[in-house]
């Protein structure tokens, strides 16, 4: 009757027997040591977050690190803090069930009060700056104030690439001309079509004398503001994210203020802002 080792030479030395089994105690030994530190931070990480929310929520005032002198985003008058970014705050505060606590700041020291927890939160036209993320996490963009394409009744034009053989109006010496410029040296017969000012070029793709004009985001949407539903679209370009700025351990927070853009999103308050405050005219 044959064995399962009826063949010596088939049945494992002792010794490689054991270093398998060394080998495989040492693999486990290893994940362990990685997932039980990354579990203990999750955990750690989890009860920061909770804490400050728990304190946020006591306290029932939203800290925002801002930036006074940026229309139409964030400006004082005698009405107080004003501009799309102050309404958008108030409005996500009050579905937080929170006030809002504004502390004028500067552009350049945003990120210092958010890093000495003086405040809570940083908006004024904050753009989502990659290098910080180590320490900084941004909301959703609520904003793209980026260069867009302005297109009337040509379904075929989506992406620059379609511009290929076309005309394109853009304002002489503008960021939009830059761009311009550099799908010019990339497409066959994309001609570029100069004005004294990205107005002007969005007047000369509406009276049909180019195929797109190719502006900044905020006068694309004042100059098309009055053609929703008449074959006028905005397509971005070159994206520049406006979002709000918290610490990286504030997750609980940021998760709320994504819940709120998204609701904003969804029932038309976010659009409702934008209009009144970027698309109405200068």
């Amino acid at each position: 009757m044959e064995t399962p080792y009826a063949d010596a030479k088939a049945r494992p030395a002792p010794a490689a027997m054991r270093a398998r089994k060394a080998v495989l105690a040492l693999a486990v030994c290893c994940a362990l040591a990685v997932a039980i530190p990354a579990a203990v931070s999750r955990v750690r990480d989890e009860q920061i977050a909770g804490a400050q929310w728990d304190e946020l929520s006591a306290r029932g005032a939203l800290r925002v690190a801002m930036d006074p002198g940026w229309r139409p985003f964030s400006f004082f008058d005698d009405a107080g803090w004003q501009g799309l970014d102050a309404e958008l705050t108030r409005e996500i505060a009050r579905r937080l069930q929170l006030t809002v606590q504004p502390d004028p700041v500067g552009y350049d020291a945003l990120y210092d009060a958010l890093h000495l927890k003086r405040d809570d939160i940083a908006v004024s036209a904050v753009v989502v700056d990659p290098a910080r993320t180590a320490t900084i996490a941004y909301s959703a963009a609520y904003f793209d104030a980026g260069i867009h394409l302005v297109v009337f009744g040509n379904p075929a034009i989506r992406r620059p690439q379609d511009l290929e053989g076309r005309r394109v109006a853009v304002a002489l010496g503008s960021d939009a001309d830059r761009v311009a410029r550099y799908w010019e040296r990339r497409l066959a017969n994309l001609r570029r079509i100069t004005t004294d000012d990205e107005a002007g070029a969005v007047a000369v793709a509406r009276a049909g004398r180019a195929d797109a004009a190719l502006v900044e985001a905020w006068v694309a949407l004042r100059e098309t503001r009055d053609m929703a539903g008449n074959g006028a679209a905005l397509v971005s370009i070159e994206p520049r994210l406006y979002a709000i700025a918290v610490r990286r351990d504030n997750s609980r927070l940021l998760a709320a203020l994504n819940q709120a853009l998204a609701d904003m999103r969804a029932d038309g308050a976010l659009r409702k802002l934008i209009d009144r405050w970027v698309a109405m005219d200068p």
